[in-house]
This record gives C-alpha cells, structure tokens and sequence, in this order.
C-alpha cells in the first residue's frame, strides 16, 4: 500500500465541490450502481450514513466471473478503491475520505484477477449479465474503470462496444474511463471509444505522481472514429485517497479509473434529485453544466465535472 502523505494528496471532493450536495443531505440514496472491476473488500466504509438507527450493508449484489467465488472479495485492491470513491460513508478526520454518493448501492462484479487482467469473453459475460439484470437491481450507472489496451484486436474491442451500446440502450448511464495511453491523439482505451456511452478523462494528468511506474500526461485523448467528442468528461484522477483492500486501510491510486469513478458518484446525486432523468438526460446535463478547462479540446472534452452547476442544471 502506498504511504499516505497528506502534503502530496490531493483534493478532488473540494475540486468538483461534493459538498454542495452533502451539506443538501444529497448521497446518492437508493441509486444502484454497477462496478465492473476487481471486485469488493466489505468494509464499514459500505454501511450506510448515519443517521440511521441500524446500519445496512450497502454491497447489495457480488458475482464473481473470475474464481466463482461466493462472497464478496477483491485479491487486487483496485475494485475497492473505486467503491470506495463511488460509495464510502466513512466520515473520519479528513472529508476526502468519503465517496461522492455515499448513499448508494454498489453491484459489483468481479470480471478482472489480481493482476487486473481477464479474457475479454469474461468482461462480455459479466456485461450480458447487467442487460439480464439491471432491473432487478435498480441499476442505473455502470462504471467501467478498465479498458483494453492499445493492441487488442479489432473483433475484441468491437464486441466490447456493442455489449456497452445495448446496455446503454436499454436506459443505464455507462460510464467508462478513457485510459492511461495518452498523450497520443486517438489514445482512448475500448470501451471508451463507445459513440454512445460518456468517457471520462483526468483534468489533472500534468501533476507529478508518486509511486513506481507512473507517470505525467497519462489520460486517454480523442479523437475517436465517430464523430463524438471523446473523452466527453474531466474529473480529477492524480493522486485519490481511497478504501484498500484490508480492514480500516486507505491508498492513493492515480488513474482516469479514478475519474470515472468522480462521475459515477456524482450521477448517482443527480439521478437521487431527479430519478426521471433518461440516460441522454444526464449526458446533455453533464455537457451544459462542465466547467471549461485550459486544456486541448482532445482532452478534456466538455470540460470537469461541477457538481454544483449538474444539480442546479
């Protein structure tokens, strides 16, 4: 686990203002959201928000796809921290502890091993598993923070865009991150480069990243083959403060996986707000209500992600 240096951790809570909805009591309450990762650590951090007399475990469905596993597990650490960035009501010293929408159900699905690999005929099934169940859930955001690399072949990153496209066409917000290839033009990862769901990039890949292996300017740029502006969406990704994969632990992770999970949270607030709203709904919404950034248009696309100016639409 990486060390927690609260002078190199930053603030993307206050970035994209969370706390105009929490301060609201807006958390994203009764919103399923699906998690297509390494899987789920049950922790605290996934019970709900005071003030309820009892507390309620909030995982409400786990399937593994990888190892068939019955309960909820995540042997990599990446799944969790995106739960936890989605979800955790974990108020402690520090607000960033706590997920943007810290009311909401999590679905996870278990479609990546430890090493955060997998076929992609897992991804695929886990995917036709939410067209088959969404509504028994109550899924209304699926956040997919992976994406294959770069060298897969075309069959393979076509089939990924279609099962996305008929989950997106059957009324869910499929949120997928761009990626970790850029800063090379048409560097988005499948199934970002979907014409219909929203992909989301970091608004902050220029800041130095602690840690092996990582490195500046990382974000997935557009352009893609559809006309689309992609990524749609920025939202913070550098160095983000989340639940580890062990009882009471939090790590820092850097990635657009990171970002994503900023977008999904904060749906999940909007769609508590206004739970009518279609998937194009919150797509316009999110397009009208982006903050405009001094980066390329390839890379930031709309602009980040304001939480204020989406719940004020």
């Amino acid at each position: 686990m990486a060390p927690l240096n609260p002078e190199a951790i930053l603030k993307p809570n206050h970035m994209i203002h969370t706390e105009f909805a929490h301060h609201r009591h807006i958390y994203g309450d009764g919103v399923g959201v699906a998690v297509l990762d390494t899987g789920i650590f049950p922790r605290k951090d996934f019970l709900t928000l005071p003030p309820y007399s009892f507390p309620i475990n909030r995982i409400q469905y786990f399937h593994d796809f990888v190892n068939q596993r019955k309960e909820p597990y995540d042997d990599s650490g990446h799944g969790t921290h995106i739960c936890g960035k989605i979800a955790s009501s974990m108020q402690i010293a520090k607000e960033e502890y706590l997920g943007i929408a810290p009311g909401c159900n999590l679905i996870v699905l278990k479609t990546l091993d430890q090493n955060g690999n997998a076929p992609i005929s897992t991804f695929i099934q886990a995917l036709r598993w939410l067209h088959r169940n969404y509504q028994t859930y109550n899924i209304r955001i699926v956040n997919i923070s992976i994406g294959t690399n770069l060298e897969s072949s075309h069959t393979d990153t076509n089939l990924l865009v279609q099962e996305v496209d008929t989950l997106w066409r059957d009324g869910m917000v499929v949120i997928a991150s761009a990626g970790n290839n850029g800063p090379t033009p048409g560097s988005i990862s499948s199934p970002g480069n979907s014409c219909l769901i929203i992909t989301v990039g970091a608004s902050d890949d220029n800041l130095p990243v602690l840690g092996k292996g990582s490195r500046r300017m990382y974000s997935g740029r557009g352009p893609v083959d559809c006309r689309n502006v992609k990524p749609e969406i920025v939202a913070p990704g550098t160095q983000i403060i989340s639940c580890s994969n062990r009882p009471g632990g939090y790590t820092v992770k850097t990635g657009t996986s990171m970002s994503t999970a900023l977008v999904s949270g904060a749906i999940a607030l909007l769609l508590e707000q206004e739970p009518y709203l279609t998937n194009e709904d919150v797509k316009n919404r999110l397009h009208n209500c982006a903050r405009r950034l001094d980066l390329p248009h390839f890379q930031q696309g709309w602009g980040q992600l304001d939480i204020p100016r989406l719940l004020n639409g």
